[in-house]
């Protein structure tokens, strides 16, 4: 037997007209966080110069501008809406997170 209806639970209808952004602010959610990935990478390993890092950073800053975007367009519930926040400022500490543990195993290693 199915579960009666929560009717305090609406789900809204995604316009037809939106399905395209959606798309292309998702994918670019993947692309942009792939840049700040890899500049943060590079430059923090010496393979690109250091001035090229604020790149990095306006990858994160167009991410989570995607993010904000595709979810504002899909009408996500207001748990969604706090997860996409804590995500993105994960987002923006796990790779000063990863390189720092990474240094560190590397000099006590090392040195």
């Amino acid at each position: 037997m199915l579960a009666p209806i929560n009717e305090s639970v609406m789900i809204t209808e995604i316009a037809l007209d939106d399905f395209l952004p959606i798309f292309i602010s998702s994918s670019l959610v993947l692309v942009f966080g792939a840049v700040y990935a890899i500049v943060f990478t590079f430059v923090k390993v010496g393979a690109l110069k250091p001035w090229l890092m604020p790149f990095g950073y306006l990858g994160w800053v167009l991410t989570a501008y995607c993010l904000y975007l595709m979810g504002s367009l899909m009408h996500v519930g207001e748990f969604t809406q706090k997860a996409l926040i804590v995500t993105m400022i994960g987002y923006l500490f796990l790779p000063h997170a990863i390189y720092y543990m990474v240094d560190k195993v590397h000099q006590e290693n090392e040195h």
